[in-house]
């Protein structure tokens, strides 16, 4: 790699990405959007920095260094934040692949009542997932699930029950939820047992 008249390597383009797509607002991003427009055109790369910017405008992405305030403390430690953003990747996989009868709002009663979460708008949850997921379009979270029906309930899934012939449906969303708990067992600060 080349040297400066410093010494010292240049800055990588795409470590300024990373650090821009970190921005909450398009304020805070706007200086990298110029300092990688001006990249493109001194390099002769602007292509390049066009899908760059492109990238960029898709919204925050989650930096598990500084992870936003809705987040538990312990969550937002940097490795216990690296593992959840990997163990949403999963949930998101599954979800997409339709393996499961799970939505987003399963995995948000989840997050909230294992204190993954302080309770977030639903919108705000959805600007929360997304920023962790690569390409993750803006809206498809908040728009998968009831969220409704499920942030209605006041006990945490829990204590919801488990027999289907007490009430169907809470048992079936309490049997859901355990399965995403499962999930998110290796950071969780309590045992997740199988339920069958």
């Amino acid at each position: 790699m080349e040297k400066t008249l410093t010494g010292i390597e240049p800055i990588p383009v795409e470590y300024i990405l990373s650090i821009a797509q970190s921005k909450a607002t398009p304020a805070q991003r706007r200086p990298y959007i110029d300092l990688i427009e001006r990249w493109g055109d001194k390099t002769g790369c602007t292509e390049e920095a066009r899908q760059l910017l492109k990238r960029l405008r898709e919204g925050q992405v989650i930096d598990p260094q500084k992870m936003p305030c809705e987040f538990m403390p312990r969550y937002r430690q940097p490795e216990v934040a690296e593992k959840l953003i990997e163990i949403v990747r999963q949930i998101n996989a599954i979800i997409s692949s339709k393996q499961e009868n799970w939505t987003w709002a399963h995995v948000m009663r989840v997050m909230v009542d294992e204190g993954i979460l302080y309770k977030p708008t639903i919108n705000r949850f959805d600007e929360l997932i997304c920023s962790m997921i690569p390409d993750k379009g803006r809206d498809t979270v908040r728009k998968h699930g009831d969220y409704a029906s499920l942030m209605k309930q006041k006990e945490p899934w829990p204590s919801w029950t488990q027999q289907s012939y007490i009430n169907p449906t809470l048992a079936a969303e309490r049997s859901i939820c355990n399965q995403i708990a499962l999930q998110f067992a290796p950071i969780l600060t309590r045992t997740i047992r199988a339920e069958f």
